[in-house]
């Protein structure tokens, strides 16, 4: 995931589109919008990543039965379009944008709907665009049509066009030959000399800026088949593909007639780069994985009961970490036993289950070899190790995937050397298991001692690229903005008045009474 942005969402009549680090660190007071950023982008998640419930009874997907956007997730119960609604909008606005980039993919997705309780709204547009090869689809469920888009640059295509041209004149014959043969085997080697064909004009076709193109609109109706279980988005997507081979309405002398072919011939030379689209982003979608960890309460309790389903999020993590299999010596215990270490918590853990309905975490250490109950360590200890055992499970989980960890306050409990040491275990995570995070925090000496690992890490130009860390500021009224390191770890820009001065403004007062000027 690379960048999120939205528009009409909660307490934002416009979210700027945001670059996300490796490791994003989201500051702001209270109210001020971080979790409306997090549930944007759980929300937009749940949306690219839903899949046909339903076609109605002509097989036709999209006709009569339109993509939804919920507004209920995991952890995001906000329910109703009115309440997600930006209210500071003026009341003639009634479309809420949502922007979120995975990989080289961009989607955009516009909801609209009547801004009062009980309406339900409408997917009204959903775009997605391949950024790297500049091809672009848009399909408009209001006007029930649907756009590609292909763009190439005028100067490279010229440097090409004689190699090129003799290629496109044969596509063209290949492709006028197609919509005659009626013979399948002549059809099926038609289609194989198309497809080596647009692999050599993608060879020559160089990657540059958009100055020319060519583009399609046609109708959405032809989203014929059995096609429940798939992605919205994907099927989407070869929906172009489905139309190229439904056959044209009308007199064929007409130029509607004509127009529809000329649109299916131009679609069928593309269609080797529309079906790898879809099964790129398919890819991509299957690859891609969110993860919220919220700030949640813990309780000092010698037993924990079995339960996947409970709402306790204590319960639910150590149940999940012990049917997750992870024993000494593999690498992600060698992660627990590590990081129990560097918070000194213990040595070791073991979770030890009793007649398959409760668990008792126990932690070793050099006083207790053989084990102490995890609820007579201290209430911070005991949230760390939570946290270690869900970052353990999720590494295991999703691992060879893209995993994104959404971390809220994680300071919680811990006095500040502990809180500086938590940016600590989320870059080591993030550098040895290549695990995003985007942190929600407002604790001053996490962002401090980020500060100390880009200065440590990143100090040199060279190494400055590949700096992993990310800040948003987001503050109470006004814009979000971005505040960069330079090379030796110093902030670029700077916190409103309530953040890193509040100690500075302290200790100047207490200055000043010694000195008697108040």
């Amino acid at each position: 995931m690379n960048k999120i942005g939205f528009k009409n969402f909660r307490k934002f009549q416009d979210f700027p589109t945001i670059d996300l680090g490796e490791i994003t660190i989201l500051v702001g007071g209270n109210n001020a919008g971080k979790s409306t950023l997090v549930k944007a982008i759980l929300l937009m998640r749940d949306f690219l990543k839903s899949r046909i419930e339903s076609v109605d009874r002509a097989g036709n997907v999209f006709k009569s039965v339109k993509p939804q956007f919920k507004f209920d997730a995991e952890h995001v119960n906000i329910g109703e379009f009115y309440r997600a609604f930006c209210r500071q909008s003026p009341s003639k606005e009634d479309t809420m944008v949502f922007t979120m980039k995975i990989d080289k993919f961009c989607f955009v997705v516009n909801i609209h709907g009547e801004r009062k309780p009980g309406v339900i709204p409408e997917v009204s547009m959903i775009a997605v665009s391949d950024e790297k090869d500049n091809i672009h689809f848009t399909f408009d469920f209001v006007k029930n049509q649907m756009t590609a888009r292909f763009v190439y640059d005028k100067e490279a295509l010229n440097s090409y066009e004689e190699e090129e041209y003799p290629i496109e004149l044969r596509i063209k014959e290949l492709h006028n030959a197609l919509s005659k043969s009626k013979n399948l085997n002549e059809i099926s080697n038609i289609k194989l000399q198309l497809e080596q064909l647009e692999k050599q004009v993608n060879t020559l076709k160089p990657d540059y800026n958009i100055t020319e193109e060519d583009s399609v609109t046609v109708s959405m109706s032809y989203f014929i088949g059995d096609n429940i279980g798939e992605y919205v988005i994907t099927e989407l997507i070869k929906g172009f593909v489905n139309y190229a081979y439904v056959g044209s309405l009308g007199d064929k002398r007409s130029k509607a007639f004509k127009e529809q072919e000329a649109n299916k011939n131009f679609i069928r030379g593309k269609e080797t780069q529309i079906n790898a689209i879809a099964k790129e982003i398919e890819e991509v979608f299957n690859r891609q994985t969110i993860e919220y960890v919220y700030a949640h309460s813990v309780a000092q309790t010698p037993i924990y009961a079995n339960c996947i389903g409970s709402s306790d999020y204590t319960n639910r993590t150590i149940h999940e970490f012990y049917n997750a299999r992870i024993n000494t010596g593999e690498e992600e215990f060698d992660f627990i036993e590590t990081w129990l270490k560097e918070f000194k918590i213990g040595n070791s853990l073991r979770v030890v289950s009793h007649s398959g309905d409760s668990y008792q975490v126990l932690i070793s250490d050099d006083e207790n070899p053989d084990g102490m109950d995890l609820a007579d360590k201290g209430m911070g200890s005991i949230q760390l190790t939570i946290l270690l055992l869900r970052l353990a499970t999720l590494i295991r989980k999703y691992k060879g995937q893209n995993l994104t960890v959404l971390l809220e306050e994680p300071e919680q409990n811990l006095h500040p050397a502990l809180q500086s040491k938590i940016i600590e275990l989320v870059y080591y995570v993030d550098q040895k298991f290549g695990v995003h995070f985007i942190v929600e925090t407002h604790s001053e000496y996490l962002v401090r001692n980020s500060q100390v690992l880009v200065g440590k890490n990143y100090d040199t130009e060279d190494k400055a690229i590949n700096n992993p860390f990310k800040i948003y500021y987001l503050p109470q009224n006004g814009t979000p903005y971005s505040i960069g390191y330079s090379l030796n770890g110093r902030l670029t820009d700077k916190f409103e008045p309530g953040f890193f001065d509040e100690a500075g403004k302290a200790n100047f007062y207490l200055m000043r009474k010694e000195r008697g000027l108040e």
